[in-house]
Parts: structure tokens; sequence; C-alpha cells
């Protein structure tokens, strides 16, 4: 079987390595000049290893940190903890209460009939002081990188869970997963040639900007947020089109300001802009010389100013971490909005519908990417997964 696999982001490079590895000859068509898509690692001038799109492995993961032991690569800890953030700002309210309180909205949740609801709605209608509330509100905010009203309540315990799990990333830059797949698949990566037209039946014909492919079948890995820019022939079907359409995404960016002096792992929250901040160890768990920041939802890019630049974000940056003897010179911004090839940050609690109507190839065609893996959505975890389940349902068609 010949395939082609549009997209070199993690869900498509994942998807090549399972089809190759099953036999099958395989072309990746990629839009940019790298590998990777939101999984993007770069090395700062003082030699901090920052994530500019994807971050962190979270407990439960096991399809990522299964990857990274096959490919050999190992993971940093990080020292601090995703599940665990010291909040600030807003009506205010401690560790203690905040901890109650979600540990009473996930007892709520668990005893079932919130499933329509939205992460607002739900918790409005539970009792919880103001304060914990508030910080709850802004911690789904921030990690779902939408409003409130916008994320699925069903949500909530996955996104907004206090614990003291680690959450590591891979040593030396999660994009190593992707390098490390792409060099696996050798002269089958091309870079720097996005994808026009997929004209399907019995068989694929791919136009990209290099020419036309002939393949048995392919795969679809690209954000639903781009889909548009490719055109299907015959179009598809309205079950898998309408679902795709509806998968609706967040907005994010991220901070890195270099640091002056070496600080312990740290996890702050700015509960009133919307952003939460953390310093982490490295190799060898010694302190990276970098404080990252990262924003959610557009209501909050829009009061930081992001699309002019950094400078209101570092004034804010400065005013909550004054233990920091930051380095505004070298200050990076990443957005993922000015990004063609995605135009926003990730998916949005999408419907059941969406896995539903991809859970299957649509004749020759596969889709793949985070948005169609259910509850690992939005994750590298689900890239990793929606990967593997197209390959394999093409392999055994």
């Amino acid at each position: 079987m010949r395939a082609v696999v549009v997209g070199a982001g993690l869900a498509g490079l994942v998807a090549a390595d399972e089809l190759a590895r099953g036999g099958a000859e395989v072309v990746v068509l990629e839009a940019r000049s790298r590998v990777g898509g939101r999984v993007w690692s770069q090395r700062l001038p003082n030699g901090a290893v920052v994530e500019m799109g994807a971050e962190y492995i979270l407990p439960g993961n096991t399809a990522v940190l299964q990857l990274a032991e096959r490919l050999g690569l190992g993971l940093w800890d990080k020292g601090m903890r995703y599940g665990t953030r010291d909040p600030r700002g807003g009506i205010g309210t401690t560790h203690e209460e905040l901890v109650a309180a979600m540990a009473t909205a996930e007892a709520e949740l668990a005893s079932g009939g919130h499933s329509d609801e939205s992460t607002e709605d739900f918790l409005d209608s539970i009792e919880m002081p103001p304060g914990a509330r508030e910080a709850i509100i802004a911690r789904v905010e921030i990690s779902c990188a939408n409003t409130a009203d916008r994320v699925a309540a069903a949500e909530l315990a996955g996104v907004a869970h206090i614990d003291d799990e680690p959450s590591p990333s891979i040593a030396g830059g999660n994009q190593r997963l992707a390098l490390a797949l792409a060099e696996g698949l050798g002269f089958s990566v091309h870079l720097d040639d996005p994808v026009m037209s997929v004209h399907w039946d019995e068989r694929v014909r791919v136009e990209s900007r290099a020419g036309d492919l002939d393949a048995d079948a392919a795969v679809i890995a690209v954000p639903a947020s781009v889909l548009d820019r490719i055109s299907f022939e015959p179009a598809l079907p309205d079950s898998v089109r309408d679902a795709l359409g509806s998968v609706e995404y967040g907005q994010a960016a991220k901070l890195f300001v270099p640091l002056r002096a070496p600080s312990p792992p740290s996890a702050v929250m700015n509960v009133r802009e919307r952003y939460w901040t953390w310093t982490a160890t490295g190799d060898e768990d010694a302190p990276q010389p970098v404080v990252s920041a990262f924003g959610g939802s557009k209501p909050a890019l829009d009061a930081l100013e992001v699309d002019q630049g950094p400078s209101r974000w570092l004034d804010s940056l400065e005013r909550l971490r004054g233990d920091l003897e930051l380095d505004l010179s070298g200050a990076v911004l990443s957005t993922w909005a000015d990004d063609p090839w995605v135009r926003a940050a990730y998916s949005t609690s999408p419907p059941p519908e969406v896995a539903a109507a991809v859970e299957r190839p649509t004749g020759p065609l596969a889709f793949a990417g985070e948005h169609t893996a259910g509850e690992h959505a939005a994750l590298m975890e689900g890239a990793i997964r929606s990967g593997q389940r197209a390959a394999r349902a093409l392999l055994t068609r």
C-alpha cells in the first residue's frame, strides 16, 4: 500500500511511522519548513530550552511516554507541578480553600447530570467560596485557551484538578519526538509543500505545491481550523464535514523571559489577567534560567495586548514575579494565531460527534489530529493516539 500523509505535526508523523512499520510506502507532505506543528522547541541564547507550543506530559498520558521510550528519549521532571499553582490577585483564596472547592466540584461531577453544561454554568450551580470559584475559572480559561462558557463541565476535573503528580517534558525539548520520527522516515518527509486538493474515490490523488501524488490511501492530519484550505473532490460526506466543522479552537500565547540568576521551581497564576508562570528544572535537575508564562483565551490576550508585542505582558509579569531577576531584553513571545497553518491554539471541548465521525476511514481517507482524540483532545497524547488510530484503520481496511 502507498499512503500519503498530509501534515507533519505529531499526529501526522505518528501515522506515517505506524504505516511504514506496517509495511506501507509513505510520503509525508508538510506546509511548514519544519516538522512538529504545534510541538516546537527552541533554545534561548542563555541555554534554556523553551516550548513554543505543547509543553506538558500529563498524568495518564501513556502514549507519549511509550513513544518516547521507543525512540530512546528521556524526560525532564521540571520540579514544579502542573496541578499546583499559587493563585494571586482577584478576590483571593488559599490553597486549602481551593483544594476543598475542587473536591466539591469533582464529587458533584461524578454524580452525573452535568454532561450538557458549560464549566461556567456548572460552577454557578454549586456552593463554593467566591475566591476559589474565581481561581478555578481562571485556571480553566488559561488551560483550555477559551472562556469558561465555551468549555464543557466534563473537562473541569481534567484541567483544574489539584495534585502533586509529575508533568514532565521530553528531555531537550518536546520537538525531539517529531524530529526522531521524521529521521526514521528519512526522505519520505517533504517540507514547504502545502497540499491544495485531495481527489478520492477508490484511490487518492493529492495535489500539492510540488505536483501530484497518486496513492492507495491518505491520512489528513491538519487542524480542523485550516481544513478549508484543502479542496476535497468529491466533497466529504455531510457527517464528516459537519463534525469537523463544529470544532472550536481557543487562543493562547506564551512568553519566555531569561533570568539573570537561577530560580527554584515554581508555579504562580495571575487570576485576574488569566495567565500562569513557572520556573522549572531541566538537564540533571538543574534550574533552567528562564521563566515561562502562558496566557489563555482571546479576552485575556486582548487585555495583555499580545498583538502589539510583549511589553504590556512584561509589565504585568514584573509585578507578579518580583522574586525573579528578569532579563527583559531577551524576552520571546510565541503565539499560535499568526501561524497560517493552524490560526489558533488547540481545540476546545470537541463534541463526541467529531471522534465518532472519524473513527473509521472515509473510503481511502483517514483523519487524525488532537481534535479527533475525544478525552485526549488538545494534548500531545491526543495527537499521538489519533495518528495511531488513523494508520491502523487504513492498514486493516
